[in-house]
């Protein structure tokens, strides 16, 4: 849910899991396969990770975490990565595109949202990730 307020245009995201309760595996499993990963990917690429794409490398080494951890689901990860600008008199300025859709079985399926924050690049990444029961 995005909110304005009409004084000053600022907005705020928030995000609401659909369905986690039923997750093949605790969310602070979900937390650290999220964590892990985004840390190896730093550890690979020293260099400006500002400069390079981290989102493929980010999707490829969670599901390879959700993949080893059960077969019995399908998982998709979805990546934004918000750009954040310098900041101005109006506030921070950052850019964002995401896209993603899904049907499934409620008692079976579900979605979870993690929000991570990388300081030193100046990037935010919203990370959605859904499990489909086979």
């Amino acid at each position: 849910m995005v909110k304005r307020a009409k004084d000053n245009m600022t907005m705020q995201i928030e995000i609401h899991d659909g369905r986690n309760d039923n997750s093949p595996l605790p969310q602070e499993k979900l937390i650290l396969f999220i964590q892990e990963s985004h840390d190896s990917i730093r550890d690979e690429n020293e260099s400006d990770l500002s400069t390079k794409p981290s989102s493929n490398p980010l999707i490829k080494s969670i599901l390879e975490k959700l993949e080893k951890h059960s077969s019995l689901y399908k998982y998709i990860v979805s990546v934004t990565t918000l750009d954040l600008e310098e900041p101005t008199e109006g506030g921070s300025k950052f850019s964002f595109k995401n896209d993603i859709g899904a049907s499934w079985q409620s008692k079976k399926d579900g979605i979870f949202n993690y929000k991570l924050e990388d300081v030193d690049s100046r990037r935010c990444y919203l990370i959605t990730i859904l499990w489909l029961h086979k």
